[in-house]
């Protein structure tokens, strides 16, 4: 194995299969945890060792692509939770013929200074707030994510061959920008912990949360709430449950995310390999794999799957 991840270079050129997959993201899984993967049915294995094994793994069901793609995930969302509020889809447009932060601003040009923001559909982040948007500069990562391969930065697969799109949304009515992410992990159907993202995109505080209870997951994970962060009130809990049971029923493990808005509960997305294998649960220790909040995270997801 090698000494260090593998250079971005080389990671671009290797390969797009199992066994290459494994060396190029499992360089970087050893350089979080100080090991490489483990197969998924170890007795030391964690959830983050699952979650590697299946991202790097080529096959995924029509099902699970729907809900990747973005452009498709909230009319897979509809189908599966009919109650269930998306928010509205504004613009949808290729951008294979896209190749300068200026082509890109002058695409978006007719939303900014809206409440909407723009982002890949075939990709994860790069969230661009069109109300802040003044110069092509503010597009440059945008535009990296958007006409790029997702599938070259960590080798999640599900994300390879998509069509390369950018969509524009509405913004979820909320009381102020910084909406709160429900960020539920189900097994075979069953929300079990829920990560709670507050100010996901300035100054965030995140935790998790024992479901339905809403009460830490961890009581010493030495995490307080900010006073700004207001805790859903009970019949929005039952909204989210129950829409997370709805969405997660087709699959063994799926991160359910949701957004509490003001006038209701909102879809955000599915993710099949929450933070690309590399996720460590919050705490007051910081990013530490060992930690007894990751640990006690990790063993109740194994558990539920290993009971299935």
């Amino acid at each position: 194995m090698p000494d260090k991840p593998v250079s971005k270079t080389l990671y671009r050129e290797l390969p797009i299969t199992r066994g290459f997959n494994h060396l190029v993201a499992g360089s970087y899984f050893e350089r979080i945890f100080g090991r490489w993967p483990l197969p998924p049915a170890h007795a030391d294995a964690l959830i983050n060792d699952v979650i590697f094994a299946r991202m790097i793994d080529e096959h995924w069901t029509p099902t699970q692509i729907a809900f990747v793609d973005k452009e498709h995930a909230k009319a897979a969302a509809r189908r599966l939770a009919p109650a269930l509020r998306v928010p509205e889809t504004l613009c949808v447009f290729p951008t294979d013929n896209i190749v300068s932060p200026e082509q890109l601003f002058s695409a978006l040009a007719p939303f900014a200074g809206s409440k909407a923001i723009a982002k890949p559909t075939h990709a994860s982040g790069a969230v661009v707030f069109l109300e802040d948007l003044t110069a092509p500069a503010d597009l440059r990562y945008l535009l990296t994510l958007a006409t790029n391969d997702y599938v070259a930065v960590i080798r999640e697969m599900q994300y390879r061959g998509l069509p390369k799109k950018i969509i524009v949304e509405q913004l979820i009515p909320s009381a102020s920008r910084a909406l709160d992410d429900y960020k539920f992990h189900c097994v075979n159907g069953e929300p079990l912990v829920c990560q709670v993202d507050h100010h996901r995109f300035g100054q965030g505080w995140s935790q998790l949360f024992s479901v339905p209870d809403f009460n830490p997951m961890d009581a010493h994970d030495g995490l307080a709430a900010p006073e700004s962060y207001q805790p859903p009130e009970q019949d929005r809990v039952q909204i989210m449950m129950s829409a997370a049971r709805a969405l997660a029923a087709p699959f063994d493990f799926v991160r359910v995310d949701l957004y509490n808005g003001l006038d209701g509960v909102y879809f955000g997305e599915l993710t099949f390999t929450p933070g690309g294998s590399l996720g460590i649960a919050p705490s007051i220790e910081g990013q530490i794999p060992d930690s007894a909040t990751h640990r006690r995270y990790s063993r109740i997801i194994m558990d539920a799957l290993r009971q299935s």
